[in-house]
């Protein structure tokens, strides 16, 4: 990947095929981790604000609170308490869990338009928001899957022997984190 050039108000860069293929596999499954992958997209124009409001107090996706990863996108409002963390949950998790979605959706389109690699990705400056959001739940959830959770873990798994599969989810872990900087170095 080359790093990210502002043009007018878009980011753009070069990706490999295989970067776009890489991109686009991690936030599909992280989408499919909260339920994004069979939901459809909304309707563009809807804008009924009751409709809206309706939507997001239905019942959404329940997504499995027993993950870690769900607990680390999601983290509870209210560590001591688990009622007021429940009380939270039932008002917002499920807008939260389709705000994540939907930033997925953006990316997602945004990485298919290359053709896996053969046009440029271009990220419209309003949305790298969408961006930085996807790309960092996707390092969390890398993170909690290898058990970083300081420096200290990451500089240990840094070290591992070539021959762990683990070194190649530390450098996906660690290419993100360039990507995240490019973006942002770019703005």
């Amino acid at each position: 990947m080359r790093e990210f050039q502002r043009i007018d108000d878009q980011l753009v860069t070069d990706l490999e095929e295989v970067e776009v293929a890489l991109l686009t596999s991690l936030v599909s499954q992280v989408d499919e981790l909260l339920g994004g992958a069979g939901e459809r997209a909304a309707a563009p124009g809807a804008s009924d604000p009751f409709a809206a409001w309706e939507s997001e107090f239905a019942a959404g996706v329940a997504l499995d609170r027993t993950d870690p990863v769900i607990g680390r996108l999601f983290p509870d409002a209210y560590a001591d308490d688990e009622s007021a963390a429940a009380e939270y949950r039932r008002y917002a998790a499920e807008a939260q869990r389709r705000a994540r979605v939907e930033d997925n959706r953006v990316v997602l389109a945004a990485l298919a338009a290359t053709d896996g690699g053969a046009t440029p990705l271009v990220i419209a400056t309003d949305e790298v928001g969408a961006w930085i959001k996807t790309l960092n739940g996707v390092r969390l959830s890398l993170a909690v899957r290898l058990g970083i959770e300081s420096e200290a873990d990451h500089r240990r798994l840094k070290r591992l022997s070539l021959r762990d599969p683990r070194t190649q989810v530390v450098a996906i872990y660690d290419w993100l984190a360039m990507v995240l900087e490019s973006i942002l170095e770019s703005l």
